[in-house]
């Protein structure tokens, strides 16, 4: 066993070595920084000040050579071969991780998408940041999904879930899910959120990564934040597209532009109202510098790792405004 630090706040807990730090941070109900917990998003990037750690594979444009050198290492994949010192402020300001039943009480599909509305016991606290996720336990699996919904909705959540065939919960919403079911969960998870900045934001989503993205705009609408914000959501096709109404309703009061993007080569006639291309090509059609800016991306890892450089390399996004949660299909 090691024992791992994080620094300022003092805070230890012990792994072992067929552990990662992130797992053993998670089992100690400490919500270390991460997203994917695959190595392809650089949540979890983190400095080593003292230690030694070892890493299983990973995406190497998430963690460059260069940034090694300098200490730095991924905690999803990082084996500790001795006692770590880490740096990561604030780790203590968060919401405790918990288990916790939930009822459904509303199921509404469409298309593709189930939008689940789960009840939280009214004795069981249960706090949040907009933009973190949890994960449903079903069938002895943990499938993870971020909650759509803002934390201001006292006692409920809300999350998105896509059909994928073969998909163990997927299936299960989509075949036997019933209202009054019960449901349990683990959270609040993951550090995506919105930055207590008065920065412009680029908030980028393909499909479900809308949900996130959501949670955080519901948020802005309740508190009548108005920073200047840009959305840009992709689907292959237009029937992809869900809670429209939402977005209408941000219109009329936050400063909000809204681009819908269709990827889908052969897109109707009737598309009119959309941006026919990828968000990425939407994006750098709408701007050429970011450097005042704060970019927020859902969505599948490699639309991530694209949009990341192309707002850091090519229009000038300063790396530490660059906050993303990639989703990574669970189906077995």
């Amino acid at each position: 066993m090691s024992k791992i630090t994080i620094v300022p706040d003092n805070v230890e807990f012990t792994v072992s070595s067929d552990e990662t730090i992130l797992d053993a941070g998670l089992r100690h109900k400490l919500n270390l920084p991460h997203s994917c917990k695959n190595g392809v998003c650089s949540s979890c990037k983190t400095k080593i000040i003292e230690g030694e750690v070892t890493l299983d594979s990973y995406n190497p444009k998430t963690l460059t050579d260069s940034e090694r050198e300098q200490g730095y290492t991924l905690l999803c994949k990082a084996h500790a071969l001795s006692d770590v010192v880490l740096d990561i402020p604030n780790i203590l300001d968060g919401f405790p991780i918990k288990i916790l039943p939930a009822k459904v009480t509303s199921i509404n599909k469409a298309h593709k998408i189930a939008i689940i509305n789960l009840k939280l016991p009214a004795n069981m606290a249960f706090g949040f940041y907009a933009g973190q996720y949890i994960e449903v336990m079903i069938k002895g699996k943990n499938r993870s999904y971020s909650i759509g919904s803002s934390p201001q909705q006292k006692n409920e959540i809300e999350i998105h879930v896509k059909n994928y065939p073969g998909g163990i919960f997927s299936d299960y919403v989509w075949n036997e899910l019933k209202i009054d079911n019960i449901l349990r969960f683990r959270g609040p998870l993951g550090t995506f959120r919105l930055q207590n900045t008065n920065n412009p934001i680029v908030c980028i989503c393909t499909g479900t990564g809308f949900a996130p993205i959501k949670a955080i705009l519901e948020d802005m609408y309740i508190n009548e934040d108005q920073r200047e914000i840009t959305l840009y959501w992709g689907n292959r096709e237009i029937e992809d597209y869900y809670s429209l109404d939402v977005i209408e309703k941000w219109r009329k009061k936050l400063n909000i532009k809204v681009v819908l993007c269709l990827s889908k080569k052969d897109a109707p006639t009737t598309a009119a109202d959309y941006f026919l291309g990828y968000v990425t090509s939407a994006l750098v059609e709408d701007f050429t510098d970011l450097s005042n800016h704060e970019v927020y991306a859902c969505g599948n890892p490699s639309m991530i790792e694209q949009v990341f450089e192309i707002a850091c390399n090519k229009l000038e996004l300063l790396r530490e405004r660059f906050f993303s949660d990639a989703f990574i299909p669970s189906v077995i």
